[in-house]
């Protein structure tokens, strides 16, 4: 009797490690302290480029309309920027989300269904721009911020790129 009860001991601990439920990562990324958008990566992230085409955002006038969309983090750096003695310049008042120092007339965001990590903090997401006949592709940097997604960075990849550097981020720390 005593060895057949020890012999199931094994067993229902595996059985209870089963069934021991497991959190998923995504509800540790932290909090966030600015207003969300909801949605998942790509729609967060075709829901700021078509706020930025309708809205025709430019400069760092566009910090305050497009805050919703962004991380806290670059939402801090661009308002942070937007005060210093460079915030004049060429770069700092033209479409700053975008290759093209006029932003563009449409934007198709690449979706994220492929991306098979759903415990992903940041997501890079490719984006056909085109402006009249000039087509090109960005990268969006998405990011995980409590339960919402937001921009964090933009790669510039157009060719004849009007910022001073590879990406938002860098060119705003140049200025």
């Amino acid at each position: 009797m005593r060895s057949s009860v020890l012999a199931l001991l094994p067993c229902a601990l595996l059985l209870t490690a089963c069934t021991t439920s497991v959190t998923p990562a995504f509800k540790d990324i932290g909090t966030r302290n600015g207003p969300c958008i909801n949605g998942g990566p790509d729609s967060v992230a075709q829901q700021f480029y078509d706020y930025q085409i309708g809205h025709k955002t430019q400069g760092s006038s566009a910090i305050t309309g497009l805050r919703p969309y962004m991380s806290d983090s670059l939402a801090q750096q661009l308002q942070k920027a937007s005060t210093s003695p460079n915030a004049q310049n060429e770069f700092m008042r033209s479409n700053m989300f975008t290759s093209n120092a006029d932003g563009a007339d449409t934007a198709e965001v690449a979706s994220s269904s492929t991306i098979l990590n759903t415990d992903a903090r940041n997501i890079p997401l490719r984006v056909k721009l085109t402006k009249g006949s000039q087509s090109w592709q960005d990268e969006v940097l998405m990011i995980r911020e409590g339960q919402c997604w937001a921009v964090d960075d933009v790669r510039y990849l157009g060719e004849n790129s009007h910022a001073p550097s590879g990406s938002l981020r860098q060119a705003i720390e140049t200025n």
